[in-house]
């Protein structure tokens, strides 16, 4: 373990309490996949899960299309098992979890837990699931060596059981030299008797340790004399097995633990008058028992306590510290954008800034608190504090400092910041653990939806906001099945010539009583990257299917604009056949790349593989496809996009436009963007134009296209009309 941690704090100082998840992925990495239920196939696959089966994400995603290609890489011997219990997992709510080897594709094979749950609605239809795979080929291999060296121990054990009742002499001979021996107490006068053999291994000859009453007491470990007691008299009362592992002291204070079996002898009155048997060192298995036990409570790279260690002790640390600090809580930590490590210097890299950030936690922490990894680049701090709570959020402000602070390896320096997310133990909410965890995950979330790098508390308000989000998704899914959202399609106009230049599809979800919502009131649906991702499929589809039914109608409609969202894109940027998908539909729908355009906002951009959403930008322009950047003016760094970016159209924002007016300053704006697309050879389209003075102001400073309630509503698709005429 050089690498690991070198400062780790006993439970005993903290004096406070933790839990268990079990994402116990430090033993050989975890992995986490996703299976659309309702189409049978896998919707997502964590890098580590591919590696697990020896692909790549890519070849995992083609192969996993079906339970049966699943079992391709599960052990023979074990399939029957997997597919019993993966049944299991779609007919049920609970969680379920099995063990099975895989066979990994190349060679080889190793030893996995799986845990997953499957996702319902209301009704009871399955809708998804999800899990994580842990590699305990380590602890396998951990547990069969114990296994094999106890099967040893009782065998060894036996010969000499054996030995002893074929003869005391042959017994003598067999067990001297060995690490067995033999121990007697004389009920009558507490006489004490051990094989001189094990005096001499515990570093004591006859005459130093003579047999009397009072040798065990001074053999054995303070701590374990109770416990030998207790076994003796339930032996004497209820004649149960005497069977125990305890520590002997060696005479220079070494601990020695053994394995010490025996049972009294009753005379005719029923009365116990002596008790004897066999002593065997056990140490090596202790120590192997040992390791077994750090590597089940450690996470194996940084050397902190893993989720497991966590789950198993954190109601009892948060209990015992509650009475004695000001405040005490859970903390939760995750680092931004820290998989930009691993995609720009690889998973070294990612390991190595993984230990540096765990040593500065535990030396930040201190004795404060005690620092769990709970898996990838998530961490947790039980904590009890002499501050106040207002000095504790200060407390944890000051921990990100250091967490920003660079990080070293191999010639590059690299910054990590993290958000992190409070939640206070208190007496109105208990000590539950889960329900901390899941106020702790509440805070972080509302720390990285307000860009990263900060400390949140938890507050009833975001869980009320948690449970609107869930049911705002829940009813999206439902939406989504039920096929209530509808397109509306706004026109937008060549405001030179005045006539139609083409449609921007709008997406509205409809209520059962076929009234229209507009996307502000189901903005959430579009955070969650699984259904954004199918809700914006389902755009396209549509939008292109509607383009292709003009056509075929006779209608000139000019061309189809949709929006693709900055999670699409994440999604998009590791999908090398997007570009090719889109292309294959329109071409099947007999259009043109001119008839359709792609939105996109300036949040798709403000990542670090920047150069990743160029690529898919300049691969759409390449293939015909006019890309229009949205809501201009409204980013964090406009210019240096528009700058960088190839964009053919530049929307203007409507709260320009709409102020524009009796604003100098957005009148100014707006000129000056007119002129600077101008320069740039991009034109513009002028958004939320409702009178005729705006039209006006817009046509005077000559920007070419433009869409508003002036110009039209947004309307269904069969609604739509086609006017040879000017339309304002």
């Amino acid at each position: 373990m050089d690498n690991k941690v070198s400062k780790v704090y006993p439970v005993q100082t903290l004096r406070r309490p933790g839990e268990l998840f079990e994402e116990v992925e430090a033993l050989a990495g975890i992995g986490y996949w996703e299976w659309d239920e309702i189409t049978d196939n896998c919707t997502y696959c964590s890098e580590q899960l591919a590696r697990m089966h020896g692909v790549t994400v890519e070849e995992f995603m083609r192969r996993a299309t079906s339970m049966d290609a699943d079992l391709e890489w599960v052990h023979p011997d074990d399939r029957e098992h997997y597919r019993t219990q993966t049944l299991r997992l779609r007919q049920t709510k609970s969680i379920v979890e099995l063990e099975y080897r895989i066979i990994k594709t190349g060679g080889g094979e190793i030893f996995v837990r799986e845990r997953g749950v499957a996702v319902v609605d209301p009704d009871g239809t399955h809708l998804r699931s999800y899990g994580f795979i842990l590699d305990i080929t380590s602890l396998k291999s951990a547990e069969f060596a114990l296994r094999d060296l106890h099967q040893r121990q009782e065998e060894i054990l036996e010969q000499r059981t054996k030995a002893l009742r074929l003869s005391e002499e042959r017994y003598a001979f067999a067990i001297s030299g060995a690490s067995q021996g033999v121990w007697e107490w004389d009920l009558n006068t507490e006489h004490n008797y051990m094989s001189e053999q094990w005096k001499l291994r515990l570093g004591y000859t006859e005459e130093s340790l003579p047999n009397a009453s009072g040798l065990f007491i001074k053999i054995v470990h303070p701590e374990d004399r109770a416990h030998v007691e207790q076994a003796f008299q339930e032996h004497l009362k209820d004649r149960v097995p005497f069977d125990l592992s305890l520590r002997l002291l060696h005479k220079n204070g070494e601990q020695i633990w053994v394995r010490a079996r025996g049972h009294a002898v009753w005379n005719n009155e029923n009365r116990a008058t002596k008790m004897g048997g066999t002593i065997s060192d056990i140490t090596e298995y202790r120590k192997l028992l040992d390791t077994a036990q750090y590597y089940a409570e450690r996470d194996q790279l940084t050397g902190l306590y893993n989720r497991h260690y966590f789950m198993r002790i954190a109601d009892a640390l948060l209990h015992q510290s509650s009475s004695n600090c000001r405040s005490c809580g859970v903390a939760i930590i995750d680092l931004d954008d820290f998989k930009e490590i691993i995609d720009c210097h690889g998973h070294p890299a990612g390991d190595s800034a993984l230990i540096v950030l765990a040593e500065r936690l535990v030396e930040y922490i201190g004795d404060t608190g005690i620092v769990i990894r709970l898996g990838g680049d998530e961490f947790a701090i039980v904590f009890s504090a002499q501050l106040s709570w207002e000095e504790t959020v200060q407390y944890f402000k000051r921990l990100l400092e250091e967490i920003a602070k660079p990080i070293a390896w191999e010639g590059f320096l690299f910054e990590c910041s993290a958000s992190l997310g409070l939640a206070e133990k208190t007496h109105a909410n208990g000590s539950d653990v889960n329900d901390l965890l899941q106020q702790a995950d509440l805070a972080v979330y509302d720390a990285k939806a307000s860009g990263g790098n900060a400390v949140r508390c938890y507050s009833e308000a975001l869980l009320t906001a948690a449970l609107n989000r869930t049911n705002t998704l829940k009813s999206a899914r439902r939406a989504l099945t039920d096929e209530r959202f509808v397109l509306c399609f706004q026109p937008k106009a060549d405001l030179q010539s005045q006539k139609l230049a083409g449609f921007e599809a709008l997406l509205r979800l409809s209520n059962k009583d076929g009234t229209l919502v507009p996307p502000s009131s189901y903005a959430e649906v579009f955070e969650d990257s699984v259904l954004a991702r199918r809700i914006g499929e389902m755009v396209r589809l549509r939008a292109i299917d509607q383009a292709s039914s003009w056509l075929n109608a006779g209608h000139d409609f000019g061309h189809i604009a949709f929006n693709i969202s900055p999670p699409e894109f994440q999604a998009y940027q590791r999908d090398a056949q997007f570009v090719d998908r889109l292309m294959e539909a329109i071409a099947k729908a007999g259009l043109k790349p001119s008839h359709i355009q792609v939105e996109v906002t300036e949040d798709v951009l403000l990542t670090r593989k920047r150069e990743n959403v160029s690529s898919i930008l300049r691969h759409l322009r390449e293939n015909g496809i006019t890309v229009a950047l949205d809501d201009f003016g409204t980013g964090h760094a406009s210019l240096l996009h528009l700058k960088e970016t190839e964009f053919d159209l530049v929307k203007l924002d409507v709260s320009f436009v709409r102020s524009m007016l009796t604003s100098d300053v957005d009148m100014a704006i707006v000129e000056t963007i007119a002129k600077l697309a101008a320069k740039l050879g991009k034109q513009i389209v002028a958004e939320g134009i409702e009178t005729q003075e705006q039209l006006a102001a817009l046509q005077d400073l000559g920007v070419a296209f433009g869409q508003g309630f002036l110009i039209g509503h947004p309307v269904p698709g069969d609604a739509v009309g086609f006017p040879s005429n000017a339309l304002f």
